[in-house]
């Protein structure tokens, strides 16, 4: 079941974020952390995959896990200068 990390308080937020700022590129963090990180919900992910508008994962059985170097390369790939260009995005 996916838990939205979203909700639990701003520490343990923190602490989530914290791992994943400080981990090396090629951790792989869960669907829950990469969510936070994003501020969307695992839900989003999911659905993500889904449409193959997704970011690299692994699947082993139920289990989704990200390395954090296709997550930071995702965010930069939807980073614009202006609304124009989401257009495009």
């Amino acid at each position: 079941m996916l838990k939205d990390l979203r909700k639990l308080n701003k520490s343990e937020q923190q602490e989530y974020l914290d791992r994943f700022f400080k981990a090396d590129e090629e951790q792989k963090f869960p669907q829950e952390v990469v969510a936070l990180y994003l501020d969307c919900s695992p839900w989003t992910l999911a659905r993500m995959r889904c449409d193959q508008s997704s970011m690299p994962f692994s699947k082993i059985g139920r289990r989704v896990s990200y390395k954090k170097r296709d997550v930071l390369q995702y965010e930069r790939s939807k980073t614009v200068l202006n609304t124009a260009q989401l257009a495009a995005v």
